[in-house]
């Protein structure tokens, strides 16, 4: 069904996870160097950044080493899989939220595995529909459950209540983003007071 990829796991000289930096910290003289920060806001936004894109590559690192494809593709399937008819190319690239381009290298390698296939649309004889195979249905039923386990393994270090809370808390901080990614983009402005540790100038001690 799948065949392992040695290749990505862990060993001499490979770059280790983002997540053993632990939280982001600032030093001292943060606020006096960025006058309109805050020192727990940047921690916080920082450290959001760091734990997403640790706990994405951590899952990455399984899929490649399970399935031998990318999370991306694994992602795709998984929606395919889970829908209740065949989606066109356009459906499975909104809902993996990656571009359209991206996602067809994805349904090529999906459809090289002997995953899914295209059919032809009925309502629309220039486009195709993403079908699974039953060895795509297969895959997935690997796939999901082994998803489960790694999650329950990373989000055990919280309690009950700690991961109510902290979906609570991840719930404002999404909400408060969608609402600045729906606004017109200002550049990036802002004051800075270069310290004098970074112009060469001997420091204090």
């Amino acid at each position: 069904m799948s065949e392992p990829n040695r290749q990505v796991r862990r060993g001499k000289g490979s770059r280790p996870s983002p997540a053993s930096l632990g939280v982001v910290r600032v030093g001292n003289d943060f606020e006096d160097e960025y006058p309109d920060g805050d020192t727990t806001c940047t921690e916080a936004y920082a450290s959001l950044v760091r734990t997403g894109e640790a706990l994405l590559g951590e899952l990455d690192r399984r899929i490649r080493l399970t399935f031998g494809v990318p999370q991306a593709a694994a992602t795709a399937l998984a929606v395919i899989d889970g829908a209740s008819a065949p989606l066109t190319p356009s459906q499975v690239s909104d809902r993996v939220l990656i571009p359209s381009a991206t996602m067809t290298a994805m349904l090529d390698l999906l459809e090289r595995r002997g995953w899914i296939r295209r059919i032809p649309n009925p309502d629309d004889r220039r486009s195709v529909l993403i079908e699974i195979t039953p060895d795509g249905r297969a895959a997935a039923d690997q796939l999901l459950p082994g998803i489960r386990t790694l999650e329950r393994s990373i989000a055990s270090a919280l309690s009950p209540d700690e991961r109510a809370c902290l979906l609570n808390l991840l719930g404002k901080i999404l909400t408060r983003t969608a609402a600045v990614a729906a606004e017109h983009p200002d550049p990036l402005n802002g004051r800075r007071i270069r310290p004098p540790r970074l112009d060469g100038q001997p420091q204090r001690t």
